[in-house]
């Protein structure tokens, strides 16, 4: 026994996982055509029948996003962590042995601890309990990368559709400038008129330089949501059209099924129910604690010639305090975790209602500036019927371009507006409504170690 003892004590612990100069070599390396990745993303098309990339839609960036993102290795590490505790939960106390020396009395006692009440079953649940909350955890630590790369997805999407518009306004405004300078030359203009008209050009420019550099922060958002450096999206395929059109989510389904499922199962709030049973059975293991456990020391001694066999059961007096401090502090952490999951399934309840509301307004909005926008029309086609038939000049028709290029803006300002609102009552439900969610494989599992072969 003794020999057992010294060759545990001397087992080396192992070393260190990762260093920083290996771990950012690894992130810096990481890239969208890795064959890794690409086995990953086959075996999920396997499982849901997505097509492949490129381009990347928002599924297939979704699922690069699980294999990727720090995020999920963290949430998988504190997951391991509480499974370890619950082997940890599941051991019983060792026994000890002591021995008295000679030369006047020699012998030996071995003390095993009998634990009672059920303390260990009520560690084993709490342990369980805990590990069923690290996975919770870890599935909206999934969801939530997910609602990460469709934000910065719709970010990109509505910089480079701003961008275009205003390219388009700056020509437009570019040649009602030209028109109007060669009209002031001609006296049929004034100059404060042309001044005007220069003077919105430039302010279509530096509207241009400000799309320019909302796109770029919006490729280095997506590049942080997929958890990959930016450089691994340069000559990427990203598939945008997707937001071209409105999206029209079934608020009907936020009102029913969707929010009570929301309300009750939405995997968060599933984390601090399991939390709150953790902490109920950690109150069971003080109230248990009021129970001395019994220890058995049976042993051998040797006193001038004459042996004997002794058993000496031991226990504590619960004499001096009955375990009362620590019942109250399990009893407050257990009304502390009550509070914080029914102010989490409060905040859910506000999120719900709040966008469900915002989806609302935003489908007016979009309406509204639909509406603005074929009215725009029908004046440029009108303009342009009068322009063919002589009755008015081609500065006018510009104009009118340039006005119904405002209004294009206005319309894709609403229609980000309604993808933002959904992606708002997405986040709220946890239900895919801006596309299908891939159904990859079990988070729980690290892809980029599955996918590493031998």
């Amino acid at each position: 026994m003794l020999a057992c003892a010294v060759l545990a004590a001397c087992a080396a612990p192992p070393g260190p996982p990762a260093s920083p100069d290996a771990s950012l070599s690894t992130l810096e390396q990481r890239r969208l055509d890795d064959p890794r990745l690409a086995e990953f993303l086959a075996a999920a098309r396997r499982l849901d029948g997505a097509p492949a990339p490129p381009p990347w839609t928002l599924a297939s960036l979704s699922l690069a996003a699980l294999y990727f993102h720090p995020d999920l290795d963290l949430a998988r590490s504190q997951l391991a962590v509480a499974r370890a505790g619950t082997v940890t939960a599941a051991e019983r106390p060792n026994p000890s042995v002591s021995f008295v020396p000679p030369p006047w009395l020699f012998g030996g006692v071995v003390s095993a601890v009998i634990e009672t009440a059920g303390k260990r079953s009520g560690r084993i649940a709490a342990a369980d309990r805990l590990a069923q909350a690290a996975r919770a955890d870890l599935d909206a630590a999934a969801w939530q990368v997910r609602a990460g790369v469709r934000a910065a997805l719709l970010d990109l999407w509505a910089a480079r559709r701003r961008g275009a518009l205003l390219a388009e306004r700056a020509g437009r405004q570019a040649a009602l400038v030209a028109e109007m300078q060669r009209r002031l030359s001609a006296g049929d203009a004034a100059a404060p008129e042309v001044a005007r008209e220069r003077m919105a050009l430039d302010q279509v420019r530096l509207a241009e330089s400000d799309a320019a550099r909302a796109e770029a922060e919006a490729v280095a958002r997506l590049a942080r949501a997929i958890g990959v450096p930016v450089r691994a999206l340069d000559g990427q395929n990203l598939a945008l059209d997707a937001f071209d059109h409105p999206v029209a989510p079934d608020l009907g389904r936020a009102e029913g099924a969707g929010r009570r499922a929301a309300l009750t199962g939405r995997a968060d709030l599933r984390a601090r129910l399991a939390e709150l049973d953790a902490a109920q059975a950690a109150l069971g293991i003080e109230l248990a604690n009021r129970f001395p456990n019994l220890t058995l020391g049976p042993g051998y001694n040797w006193y001038q010639g004459v042996g004997a066999f002794a058993v000496a059961p031991t226990f504590e007096l619960p004499i001096l305090n009955q375990n009362q401090g620590r019942i109250g502090e399990a009893l407050a952490r257990r009304d502390a975790a009550a509070a914080r999951m029914v102010a989490l399934q409060a905040r859910i309840l506000g999120e719900i209602e709040q966008a469900t509301a915002g989806a609302r307004a935003a489908e007016r909005g979009l309406a509204d500036a639909s509406a603005l926008l074929r009215e725009q029309d029908e004046r440029v086609a009108a303009q342009a019927r009068a322009v063919a038939a002589g009755a008015a000049d081609r500065p006018a028709l510009l104009a009118a371009e340039v006005e119904r290029g405002l209004v294009r803006q206005g319309w894709l300002d609403a229609l980000a507006g309604e993808h933002q609102a959904a992606g708002a009552l997405e986040d709220a439900l946890q239900v895919p409504l801006l596309g299908p969610a891939s159904t990859a494989p079990d988070p729980e599992t690290n892809p980029r170690a599955a996918m590493a072969g031998p």
